[in-house]
């Protein structure tokens, strides 16, 4: 009895991601105490003292090395928290106060009808921290460009609570920021100044490359920019389910980053060369796209699959996004209310974690042998996988979640690859060798794969009937979804790992018994 009890024990330990990965479980567990610090505020700092003293004591009694590093790793975040409560407790004080400071703009100013804005950080003012993010606006003509450092008098504007305030919190602006003046333009800043250059190539090369439909399309798909899409398409990207393909996200930097790892695996054999590539593309490929948050994530979780071959381990997906996830924490610990990283995380954890074991099941029952087969049935488990676990979020913030998404994705995912990887060599190409043979062998394939995105997105679009409406039993059905689909995979491995440890003991005693009977035989003779 003590031996089926220890082995089902070990079959557990060995199936539950709670301890084979312990990366995933501190995402929980961050998440959750940032959560608590959001909520909670004003006890927040006694707390974080009171679970120090008993992780200090529990480490001391147990002296497990991962429960250590879980406890360092989310004691580190939960203090990050803290601080930029304080930080934001402090600039909330400077409400309505006129002074001059100094920036440096990370985007291009966005012209509205009558007020213009751009992204900028603070820095070298005394009042504000270092690196506080604003959205700058302002009234008067003047174009401000990505890098741009200068002096400006401006009032500073305690943020209204409305609708918009988790999303700026967010995106870690705490503030927003009126500027009357600029007094003074300095250097400009050499690395947003060259992020910028980079941008400024791929939207001209587009622009003059693409008829104006396909030059939007295949702007927001390499730069995240919307803004070139009509009212009338953007709502049958939204009714199909796809915008998180249609405007640069994780996704994306996945193909482009994916396909670069292909390369490099082919062509390039010494893996400390192939890892400081990987490293450089991926922080370059963040900085084009501006480092939002699922692009920040999908660039994390490549960190770990770029340098494990350096230390000669192996890389585990659901490991590595709960690595990323803990370390967007720390670096800012407000963006569990942004919507961009819950659709973000949720959408990941469906896709490396439930889709591959579900995949493996149906192509056991369907026996799929064909390519073409695979890659449809890949595809349509990976969307509807995707859309269940970020169903509650989509229906809580948007009110509804597209049917279509799954069809869509099969259809779309396979020509948005091809467009991107296509795309982005030939800009490389043209900015490097000029645009004669681009054009033919980069461009066409990518010009011919942006009328076929612009044709299924145009037909599926019309059927406007295709969502499920935001309600109780809406919510109930899809976590219930979520529950069953975690809870059948992990069951099934829980009871095939038994069978195994079973098969593998009664393999052993017979193992012993036909030993000793072999001992007994030889003493009697």
């Amino acid at each position: 009895m003590r031996s089926a009890v220890k082995r089902i024990f070990k079959t557990a330990y060995d199936v539950f991601p709670i301890f084979i990965r312990p990366m995933a479980f501190c995402a929980g567990a961050c998440i959750f105490g940032v959560y608590f610090i959001y909520r909670h505020s004003n006890i927040a700092l006694s707390v974080l003292l009171l679970f120090l003293i008993i992780v200090a004591v529990v480490c001391a009694v147990t002296r497990n090395r991962k429960f250590i590093v879980i406890s360092v790793l989310f004691l580190a975040v939960c203090a990050s928290a803290v601080n930029e409560f304080a930080v934001i407790g402090d600039l909330n004080k400077l409400d309505g106060e006129e002074l001059e400071a100094k920036f440096v703009a990370v985007e291009d100013t966005s012209h509205y009808e009558k007020v213009n804005r751009v992204l900028v950080y603070c820095y070298d003012t005394p009042k504000i921290p270092v690196n506080t993010k604003f959205n700058l606006h302002y009234f008067f003509e003047k174009d401000i460009k990505c890098g741009d450092c200068f002096t400006a008098r401006v009032k500073l504007i305690r943020l209204k609570d409305n609708e918009y305030k988790p999303y700026n919190y967010g995106n870690s602006v705490y503030m927003d920021c009126r500027m009357y003046e600029i007094s003074d333009f300095g250097e400009p800043n050499k690395f947003f100044k060259s992020v910028g250059s980079i941008r400024a190539i791929v939207k001209n090369t587009i622009s003059n490359n693409f008829s104006k439909d396909d030059s939007a399309v295949l702007t927001a798909l390499n730069t995240g920019n919307k803004s070139l899409l009509n009212d009338n398409f953007y709502d049958k990207v939204l009714t199909c389910g796809v915008s998180h393909i249609m405007v640069v996200s994780g996704l994306h930097i996945s193909i482009i980053i994916g396909a670069v790892f292909f390369l490099l695996e082919k062509f390039l054999y010494n893996r400390y060369l192939k890892a400081i590539l990987s490293l450089g593309l991926i922080f370059m490929l963040c900085a084009v796209c501006g480092f939002t948050l699922s692009v920040l994530r999908a660039g994390i979780m490549f960190l770990f699959p770029a340098i494990s071959p350096v230390f000669m381990r192996r890389n585990d997906p659901l490991n590595s996004l709960g690595s990323a996830v803990v370390l967007l924490l720390f670096i800012s610990p407000m963006c569990i209310l942004s919507v961009a990283f819950w659709l973000s995380v949720l959408s990941t954890a469906a896709v490396v974690w439930i889709a591959p074991y579900y995949f493996g099941v149906l192509i056991r029952v369907l026996r799929l042998r064909t390519a073409i087969g695979k890659v449809i049935l890949a595809n349509f488990i990976v969307s509807v996988s995707a859309m269940v676990f970020s169903a509650p979020v989509s229906l809580l913030v948007f009110g509804k979640v597209s049917l279509l998404a799954p069809i869509s994705f099969v259809l779309l995912t396979v020509p948005v690859s091809i467009a991107l990887v296509f795309n982005s060599l030939g800009i490389a190409f043209i900015a490097i060798f000029g645009n004669v043979a681009a054009k033919y062998i980069f461009l066409l394939p990518t010009e011919i794969c942006a009328k076929y995105i612009r044709l299924i997105i145009g037909y599926l679009g019309t059927f406007k009937i295709a969502y499920v409406e935001s309600n109780i039993f809406s919510y109930m059905v899809f976590i219930l979804l979520i529950i069953g689909l975690i809870a059948g995979m992990c069951l099934s491995k829980f009871y095939v790992k038994l069978l195994k440890r079973e098969f593998v003991s009664e393999v052993i005693n017979r193992a012993r018994n036909n030993r000793k009977c072999a001992e007994n035989n030889a003493v009697a003779k």
